[in-house]
């Protein structure tokens, strides 16, 4: 059931060109702002040679993807054979979690609430009587035991819920069955249990405030989902940062809250993933598919792999 939350960051300035690398100076003025003009959704990346590399082949050159977690092909403006035969030209898929990994105690208590505690309690009987009609794949018994983060996170995916059922339709889906096809070895940057600690590292209480809001103008994150379509169709991923940056709707205490969940659903976890992201790239080969909002920004991985000496290009897709 959950998505990834799909947290935001931001590239402005003027789009690239298709394959066109960065400059190569980490040290030149010009290259703070370097990402907010990597406009795109797949990037090569090439890894630094280092001097026992120097008289060996150079390592091949790897490719990370900024992955949504809604929209079909077509509403992404994504070619489908492209992308796969991308995927089937690598020998590593690199994902953020285990998609197939069972749920158990320790990860349910990140996705339900604890009694006495009730989703209605939380938010008011109001809000959660108004709640129910944008719910309506859920069952209200359910809906009540849920946290509020879950319940944001299926709004925010315009109510599309990942379930075994719709999940190959999906692109996360598609990806992980392309690659199986292909019989590409599989690492994942961190355990499921993992990504729902992240998920749920704001108290439900506190986080309600922000569900609160939403229920409050639902349309708010209907049109909001829309221009994050478009957004990823015109491979500005910029904008869509700025889009979560303002968090429209909400009040300043709200905000407050959406900020420090925001920092637990990026900055924290690529501190976490770029280690070992840096040394599986270092290998050559990796496709690498990761929520696009953990690509940009200046904590993103694009920005910290490319102050480690990585050749960044923009490639089509």
């Amino acid at each position: 059931m959950p998505k990834k939350y799909c947290p935001l960051l931001m590239l402005y300035a003027a789009a690239m060109t298709a394959c066109n690398p960065v400059a190569a100076s980490v040290d030149d003025d010009s290259i703070a702002p370097a990402w907010r003009s990597w406009h795109g959704v797949l990037f090569r990346l090439t890894p630094p040679l280092v001097a026992a590399q120097l008289d060996a082949p150079a390592p091949a050159s790897s490719f990370v993807f900024a992955s949504i977690h809604y929209g079909s092909l077509d509403e992404l403006a994504l070619d489908a054979d492209a992308l796969r035969d991308v995927i089937v030209s690598t020998q590593t898929l690199v994902d953020e979690a285990d998609a197939s990994a069972s749920f158990d105690a320790e990860t349910d208590r990140h996705r339900f609430l604890a009694p006495p505690d009730s989703l209605p309690k939380l938010i008011g009987a109001k809000a959660f009587d108004n709640l129910l009609p944008l719910m309506p794949d859920v069952p209200a018994e359910r809906l009540q035991k849920l946290k509020p983060w879950v319940v944001l996170s299926v709004l925010e995916s315009r109510g599309e819920i990942a379930s075994p059922a719709n999940r190959d339709k999906q692109l996360d889906g598609r990806i992980s069955r392309w690659a199986d096809e292909a019989g590409l070895r599989r690492v994942h940057l961190e355990t499921l249990n993992e990504q729902m600690a992240a998920l749920d590292c704001v108290p439900a209480r506190e986080q309600a405030q922000v569900l609160a809001r939403r229920i409050e103008a639902p349309w708010v994150l209907k049109e909001q989902s829309l221009r994050v379509l478009g957004y990823y169709r015109s491979r500005d991923l910029p904008a869509w940062l700025d889009e979560i940056d303002a968090m429209t709707g909400l009040d300043a205490a709200a905000k407050a809250i959406e900020t420090r969940a925001k920092d637990c659903l990026l900055a924290e976890r690529n501190r976490r993933w770029i280690g070992r992201l840096d040394a599986l790239l270092r290998s050559g080969s990796c496709f690498v598919a990761v929520g696009a909002m953990h690509l940009t920004g200046e904590s993103g991985l694009l920005a910290e792999l490319v102050q480690r000496g990585y050749q960044l290009s923009v490639e089509p897709i």
